[in-house]
């Protein structure tokens, strides 16, 4: 105990070493093991079974164009919103700011069937036009294209733009830019000379990573796209696994998706490095400048900006919550208000059992054990690397690799497992919980880790020098102090593992719905308002869960914050 209680102790890095071994690396290794063996990939291997099939190339480009589109059109609505998060100071700054959480916590099925209810051809849009051209006017149509996978993942994304490079408008140096300003450099001049190398590093990050998330998207294309035409390398693995239970071309093409990911994230990683050196000492710079309010015409362009956010991201929730109390007595009636959906939503089936709340309870208990793992794992791995640069950076890079591969192809890799290992449902399960984990440590981790940073060593430094030990001194005072931190990376466990959708529908077991999987069936039935009124009750539940633990996170924080510090300091 004494041995694992010591910070730097390696059996301390035991439980996250032997999770990611198993969780990641063992199912990653058998992609690339079945890939290696599918018979026609010839002397060219992975990229030589690509070449040779124009369906295959068409593929892959159309995968890269559509994650290149989405990028280029989320970083061109997040830059203007950085800045005025970032540098200015307005009437709705924080309503702003606050709009680029909503789509990081939304479950992306939910998403999708706001898009359907707004762009569909009997959608919102397609409705306002016919009140205003008549009733004969055709419906514009945009479901089923690039158009419709563009803007979802622009929904999506554009907030991380504005959120990574808005922390870094807020960051920037004064100092220079006085110097700029005496050497008589115009506003232009001095953006592009000191500000814009400052901002190169956040805009390749948030550009990289939107690239990332979008060449991996799935359930975007799976409902929005449709078609041969428009299918990308994850929907393509799903299709050859799940229908055509073709688990050695899924691997050849799982593995070529993790190489182009890969080369991409090690290219970001040299690109950010070089940035970083060439601003050398100017990047820690003390002074920072001091936000600016905004009058007169740049305030209506910045409620424009708000407006504009405020539409695109809540028009869809929006209509996924209206559309849960709406009702149709024929095709030919008007709507009205119902509760029929509801009500049909907790009617037993013919079975005379009830189906939703099974999946509801299924849903919550994995939710929980997802959150709890990955904090746990998180915060071991950050308190192994706390004090060492070269641990953080080595321990971040190897929990970030999950980024480069997405929920469908490592499924498809614990599928490969599961074939030689008993178990049966129960070890399905456990995987899935498994899978969720892997998606959401990357985050936690930087969330804990950036908090324990951020502590004050004289605190541990006095209760080790009133004779408290490494794990006693991480138990009573530093996770204390990191309370808020730990339970931010819970809740966004938590949402990320309820709203998951990829993952659940390669391998979970048929008897095992979670509430994603019962709206996307939903969804497929055309069962619209009955999909809306499942998808609000989740909706209702996630923002239940983070009140509550945003309401527990102040009130433990106020009444342990300063007890601790006192404490620490007088022991001291």
């Amino acid at each position: 105990m004494r041995r694992f209680a010591s910070r730097h102790s390696p059996l301390l890095l035991l439980w996250p070493a032997l999770f990611m071994g198993a969780a990641f690396f063992a199912p990653f290794i058998a992609v690339a093991v079945r890939a290696a063996g599918v018979r026609g990939a010839g002397e060219g291997g992975v990229f030589g079974e690509l070449a040779g099939s124009a369906y295959y190339r068409g593929l892959l480009l159309f995968t890269v164009k559509q994650a290149a589109l989405s990028t280029v059109f989320s970083a061109a609505l997040g830059l203007p919103g950085a800045y005025l998060t970032g540098r200015c100071r307005f009437p709705g700054h924080r309503v702003l700011k606050s709009l680029t959480t909503v789509p990081f916590v939304l479950p992306p099925i939910l998403a999708v069937l706001g898009f359907v209810l707004v762009f569909g051809n009997a959608g919102l849009i397609n409705a306002l036009r016919r009140l205003a051209a008549g009733a004969d006017a055709a419906p514009w149509k945009m479901l089923y294209s690039l158009k419709a996978v563009v803007t979802a993942h622009v929904f999506f994304n554009f907030p991380l733009t504005l959120r990574i490079v808005g922390d870094a408008f807020a960051l920037l140096p004064v100092n220079q830019e006085r110097a700029a300003a005496s050497l008589g450099a115009g506003r232009l001049r001095s953006f592009l000379a000191v500000d814009l190398p400052h901002l190169a590093p956040a805009i390749l990050t948030a550009s990289v990573l939107t690239f990332l998330y979008c060449f991996m998207s799935f359930a975007v294309v799976l409902v929005l796209g449709g078609g041969p035409k428009l299918t990308t390398l994850e929907v393509e693995i799903f299709r050859l696994i799940k229908y055509q239970l073709d688990f050695g071309r899924g691997s050849v093409l799982a593995l070529a998706g993790s190489v182009i990911a890969l080369f991409l994230l090690t290219s970001y990683a040299v690109s950010e490095g070089w940035f970083r050196r060439r601003l050398g000492d100017d990047a820690m710079s003390p002074g920072r400048r001091e936000p600016k309010a905004i009058r007169g015409f740049g305030r209506v362009l910045a409620a424009g900006y708000l407006g504009g956010a405020l539409v695109l991201i809540g028009a869809p929730l929006g209509a996924v919550v209206v559309n849960s109390f709406i009702a149709f007595e024929s095709r030919s009636a008007e709507a009205s208000l119902s509760l029929i959906h509801w009500i049909r939503l907790f009617r037993p089936a013919r079975s005379g059992v009830n189906v939703i709340f099974p999946a509801i309870g299924r849903t919550a208990l994995l939710a929980l054990s997802v959150s709890l793992v990955t904090t746990i794992t998180a915060a071991l791995t950050a308190w192994y690397t706390l004090g060492s640069r070269r641990l953080g950076r080595a321990a971040e890079g190897v929990l970030a690799l999950p980024l480069a591969s997405s929920s469908v192809i490592l499924g498809l890799g614990r599928l490969i497992l599961l074939g030689y290992l008993p178990g049966g449902d129960a070890l399905r399960i456990a995987v899935l919980g498994a899978a969720h984990t892997v998606s959401a440590l990357p985050f936690s981790y930087r969330i804990i880790a950036g908090r324990l940073r951020e502590l004050s060593p004289r605190i541990s430094q006095a209760a080790r020098a009133s004779g408290a030990g490494p794990l006693q001194t991480l138990l009573r005072v530093e996770l204390p102090l990191a309370r808020r931190a730990i339970i931010t990376s819970a809740v966004f466990a938590l949402a990320l593992s309820a709203g998951e959708l990829s993952a659940a529908m390669v391998f979970a077991p048929g008897n095992f719905t979670t509430v994603p999987l019962a709206i996307y069936r939903l969804i497929g039935s055309y069962d619209f308002n009955g999909a809306c009124a499942l998808g609000t009750l989740l909706i209702l539940l996630c923002l239940l869960a983070f009140l509550a633990l945003d309401r527990l996170a102040d009130a433990e924080d106020t009444a342990a914050r300063e007890p601790i510090i006192k404490r620490g300091l007088s022991q001291s």
